[in-house]
């Protein structure tokens, strides 16, 4: 099913008891933010996930536990591979493992899901027990450096995500309080996959390795790898079946879909995937069924379905919190201004987005280069001249302040691009630009918001990430 090499079990070390220092309240209340933080961001991802979404569309209560769709085979060390049972949780599969797990699965299985359900469940255990690590989510496609150990980069992140000072970060690394959940091997760069395993072995082969670790990433990916994570166990969660694919869609009140799906072989092998099982259960009245039976390829079939299901999130009659009836964005300016942020995303490598990672890179062309040199030069420049006007009014008339000041301010734009950056220039004259060339609104937080609530993208704290890397990749092939 799976490579495992089969490690001892780590036997939990509980830090002795000590006097209780000003460092140890700073890292307890460092440590109860962290707490809330990763537990507000599982619960929003959950939240925004496309079968949940669905069991509440149907007006049920939301569900305590995200129920599992799909099968899971579980194989830990030695022992022969069984089937797990639809009333065990991926959590218990974790403590047979001794906290050493690995996720696999094809693409749109349901990994991240699985994994954010796990790491709810890891979260009650530290609020309970203050000795147990803190389970903290990491996703791997940002592993830029491939020599940067393990260590030093979920100090990185967690500094740069959750916004732990360093000398804390380490701390708790060298202290195994950390629980890291890394996601997103498969989306790294080919070359770097293998070299990334590496790093995670040489992070267990520490002399203080996490107690308990999980990494999740797909299957096809995984049994290429030259490498084995040296992990205790594994789950895999395998592709629906009929029976599954018949139970979802009668219980979702989606009974027509599923009479117009049983005879088509090549649709029931697309809904075998649980993603696109949801999105079609989603845009089902935006599905033309002869139309989409006639459709040769997979790819075509798959590309159909996402168009329709964007068409039925963009045209649902829903109340937004974001923006008053009828100033919403336009269908076409909503797909115009996710395709760009997909295509940004890709060519950045990220999953995941905050307004404050664009920076000037993102910019494509010559021309809005120059744009944005000249932009940060008469930003500059025009506050110069007004500093010197109000300087200047002070000891002269209103005609020499204004000469003074102009002079200053041409002076000051030429020697703009000399001096040390200016966030708040910068960031303004970067909006403008991509405001101008119809990339983005102006109040872009507000259209990201609004898209999340029309389950296009996916909102944690302040980050961004399509509701599903498929989706993610559909944006980024529109032109």
């Amino acid at each position: 099913m799976t490579k495992i090499s089969p490690q001892p079990i780590t036997q939990m070390i509980i830090p002795h008891n000590g006097v209780v220092s000003a460092t140890k309240q700073a890292s307890d209340k460092n440590r109860e933010q962290l707490i809330q933080k990763v537990k507000l961001e599982v619960k929003q991802r959950l939240d925004g996930c496309l079968h949940t979404a669905i069991q509440i569309s149907l007006q049920r209560n939301q569900p305590q536990q995200v129920q599992r769709l799909s099968d899971v085979d579980v194989k830990i060390g030695r022992r022969s591979t069984y089937r797990l049972s639809p009333d065990i949780s991926i959590t218990q599969v974790f403590d047979d493992t001794a906290g050493r797990l690995l996720i696999l699965g094809a693409l749109g299985t349901g990994k991240t899901t699985t994994l954010l359900e796990l790491a709810k469940d890891l979260i009650i255990r530290a609020e309970n027990n203050h000795q147990y690590p803190l389970p903290v989510l990491f996703n791997l496609s940002d592993w830029k450096d491939d020599n940067q150990a393990i260590a030093d980069w979920l100090v990185n992140q967690l500094h740069f995500k959750y916004g732990i000072k360093v000398l804390i970060g380490n701390q708790w690394i060298e202290q195994q309080q950390i629980l890291p959940l890394l996601d997103g091997l498969d989306e790294l760069e080919l070359s770097q996959q293998e070299r990334c395993i590496h790093a995670i072995n040489q992070l267990l082969q520490r002399y203080n390795p996490p107690k308990y670790i999980v990494v999740c990433t797909r299957l096809e990916a995984y049994k290429n790898y030259k490498t084995w994570l040296r992990l205790n166990g594994a789950v895999y969660l395998r592709p629906l079946n009929e029976l599954q694919i018949q139970e979802y869609l009668l219980s979702s009140r989606s009974r027509e879909l599923w009479e117009n799906l049983k005879t088509e072989r090549e649709l029931l092998a697309l809904a075998k995937i649980p993603v696109m099982l949801c999105m079609m259960t989603f845009a089902y009245e935006d599905i033309l069924m002869h139309s989409w039976k006639r459709l040769n390829s997979r790819s075509d079939r798959t590309v159909y379905l996402l168009n329709a299901y964007i068409r039925r999130m963009l045209t649902r009659n829903i109340s937004s919190s974001w923006y008053r009836r009828g100033k919403q964005p336009s269908s076409d300016q909503t797909r115009r201004w996710l395709t760009w942020l997909a295509q940004k995303m890709q060519q950045q490598n990220q999953i995941e987005f905050a307004v404050e990672s664009m920076h000037a890179s993102w910019l494509l062309t010559p021309i809005q280069k120059k744009k944005y040199n000249l932009g940060i030069r008469l930003s500059f420049g025009i506050i110069v001249t007004l500093i010197s006007v109000l300087l200047a009014k002070i000891i002269s008339g209103w005609i020499t302040a204004i000469i003074i000041g102009l002079i200053a301010g041409i002076i000051a734009g030429f020697v703009a691009m000399l001096i040390p950056s200016i966030p708040i220039i910068e960031d303004f004259t970067l909006r403008l630009i991509l405001l101008w060339d119809g990339y983005t609104p102006w109040n872009y937080v507000r259209f990201l918001n609004y898209a999340s609530e029309r389950l296009l993208l996916q909102k944690a704290g302040d980050r961004y990430r399509f509701i599903h890397a498929i989706l993610q990749d559909h944006f980024a092939k529109m032109s």
